[in-house]
């Protein structure tokens, strides 16, 4: 299990085992003390296996009740909290960790994993044994485990079209090989496994306030503790920084701490190869196409920030699909993304940094949106903004609810479920075989549905995160530092599903109202009242033309994959590609989905053929 990690960046590694059960703990990055001289460890008067990784934030919280000091290690708080707790433990640590512990009285093994950090365990189970790890090579490498597609997850990954009978939360690529969700507890005992969700953010009441700056001044309060949690670390830390809102005010709140240690902070940022092409088209535009001048401005505005700028001129989108395949041994989200996120990561790896933050999470929490129509009744609107309260809360809501299918079927192919799975290059054949087409039509499955509740918008965001935290701890591993995100405490998490949905509204039904009062005098205006989204890998076209003998080549290798013919229309692909490759304005959509398919090509190309 250890083999196929053995190109990550690692320390040392240590195992224990004792009579049928075995743990290792490999030591890849920024140990604050040389945990790995005690982990696993076998305790003999508890006849206790144990071994965990992570890092603790409510040390001062807890430690009165272990018996230790703040400056114990974090596996030292796991450990000893779980002699006190038992499996209650799950519920009093907070930060970003796992652990296993098998119970030889009880024969019994537990596992747990945090709420919303980047921790990953994958298992698999046979006739020979139970098999964990936090990182899937390590399944894949078993020498029992003859690896197969898992059809059904690959096709809904591909199509985003979901089938009931199919999806768990727990599926992965691969037949049998499981991935235990954020926020659960495994039980191994008398060969069963049971996963429980032992943390439920939505059942939290909402609290409601007179004065919205009370919601403003705790969320600062708790994001600021958040960050300043995540700090820690015995190696420098960096920030990665889009120039939007939730990278920019994690971005700056640390610089404000490191400040008073006479440390700056450094930020990583992508930015446009192509800007002059771009900036002939900004007005074309909905989005903004090149946030440099943003970054610039938090920049000023902190005074305790140095921005580094990438354009990954010498880093192709090919590499980064590849490069995605190798290390998460499956594809991932937003193909055309990923050149730059590996550039980012490969940069903050050779420049030593220990943590790179990220504000990933901040548009379910601190940035949230809300929802304009369900927006309780307020006369004093009603007077004031009178078309813009009959367009918002009386004609927005029903046209969701009852003419959904009409509304989409006038919006681009991305807005429709049926129209994305059509040109998704999913094989015909595929897609008759398995009636997605049909099911989707039956049900009336769309990307963008009527809610009618709060907290269940909110609960959606929080289960997206999982497979974003299995990507950034598997680079993690890989390249040798922490990805941590501040928009994910748990503890701020929380509060945010206590806010009610008006909160987040002024009397204007200008939203996200609480980030803009919370870094009012921080950020510059620039920032904080952007309207325009930031739109990532603006400049993807001409990177795919300036590239095209590397993708066009990549296409031709699938022709030979027989697995790839089977699922992908390659014909259909192919003419797309030439498609783009004539048409002097390539849609963003149309790139990004034709990434995707290659993407999920390769993938069955490099592990299947």
């Amino acid at each position: 299990m250890y083999g196929p990690m053995r190109a990550f960046l690692q320390v040392n590694l240590q195992s224990k085992i004792h009579q049928q059960t075995g743990f290792g703990y490999l030591s890849s990055y920024n140990a604050f003390e040389p945990v790995y001289k005690t982990l696993p460890v076998f305790l003999q008067e508890e006849q206790v296996l144990f071994t965990a990784q992570g890092r603790i934030d409510n040390r001062a919280e807890i430690s009165q009740y272990l018996n230790l000091k703040i400056t114990d290690t974090d596996e030292t708080f796991i450990l000893k909290a779980w002699l006190l707790w038992g499996k209650n433990s799950v519920h009093k640590l907070k930060g970003e960790w796992s652990f296993a512990v098998f119970d030889y009285n009880a024969q019994e093994l537990f596992i747990g994993r945090d709420t919303m950090g980047y921790t990953s365990i994958y298992y698999y189970i046979d006739e020979s044994g139970f098999y964990f790890s936090s990182s899937l090579k390590s399944i894949l490498g078993l020498p029992n485990y003859k690896k197969d597609l898992n059809e059904a997850h690959f096709i809904e990954k591909l199509t985003l079209w979901k089938n009931a009978d199919h999806e768990t939360p727990t599926h992965t690529f691969y037949q049998k090989i499981f991935s235990l969700p954020n926020a659960h507890t495994l039980t191994v005992k008398n060969k069963a496994v049971s996963i429980n969700k032992y943390w439920q953010p939505q059942s939290i009441p909402l609290r409601h306030y007179k004065n919205k700056q009370d919601y403003v001044d705790e969320m600062l309060e708790l994001l600021t503790s958040a960050v300043k949690a995540r700090l820690r670390s015995d190696r420098a830390v960096a920030s990665m920084l889009s120039g939007g809102l939730d990278s920019s005010t994690v971005s700056y709140i640390a610089a404000e701490l490191l400040k008073t240690q006479n440390t700056p902070l450094t930020t990583l940022s992508h930015v446009p190869l192509f800007a002059a092409e771009l900036l002939k088209n900004e007005q074309r535009h909905r989005s903004m196409l090149d946030e440099t001048p943003f970054v610039k401005e938090v920049a000023r505005a902190s005074g305790n920030l140095i921005p580094h700028f990438i354009n990954s001129s010498d880093y192709s989108i090919l590499k980064g699909i590849t490069d995605t395949i190798n290390i998460c041994n499956a594809p991932s989200h937003a193909a055309g993304n990923l050149f730059w996120l590996h550039d980012i990561f490969k940069t903050t790896s050779q420049n030593g940094f220990g943590v790179l933050l990220t504000g990933e999470g901040g548009n379910g929490s601190i940035s949230f949106a809300g929802i304009d129509y369900l927006l309780p009744f307020d006369f004093i609107k009603l007077l004031h903004h009178p078309i813009h309260f009959l367009k918002k809360q009386i004609a927005k809501p029903i046209a969701l609810k009852y003419f959904s299918r009409q509304l989409n079927k006038k919006k681009n192919a991305s807005s429709s479920l049926e129209k994305y799975v059509l040109n998704i290059f999913l094989h015909p054949e595929i897609i008759r075989n398995h009636k997605i087409v049909s099911d989707v039509k039956k049900n009336n499955r769309q990307f963008a549905s009527y809610i009618t509740n709060i907290q269940t918008r909110k609960a959606l965001l929080v289960d997206l995160y999982n497979s974003r935290s299995l990507f950034g701890a598997a680079c993690g591993q890989y390249y040798g530092f922490e990805l941590r995100d501040p928009c994910t405490d748990q503890d701020l998490m929380e509060y945010f599903f206590s806010i009610p949905n008006d909160a987040f509204f002024d009397d204007d039904y200008n939203n996200r109202v609480l980030i803009k009062r919370m870094m009012k005098d921080r950020l510059p205006d620039k920032v904080l009242f952007e309207k325009r989204k930031g739109l990532q890998s603006a400049d993807i076209f001409y990177r795919v033309k300036a590239q095209q003998q590397e993708i066009s080549a990549a296409i031709e290798t699938l022709k030979h994959s027989a697995i790839a013919r089977h699922y992908i229309d390659l014909q259909e692909l192919s003419q797309t590609w030439q498609s783009c490759l004539t048409n002097p304005d390539g849609s963003p959509f149309q790139i990004q989905r034709l990434l995707k398919a290659l993407q999920f090509g390769l993938f069955l190309q490099m592990n299947f053929d």
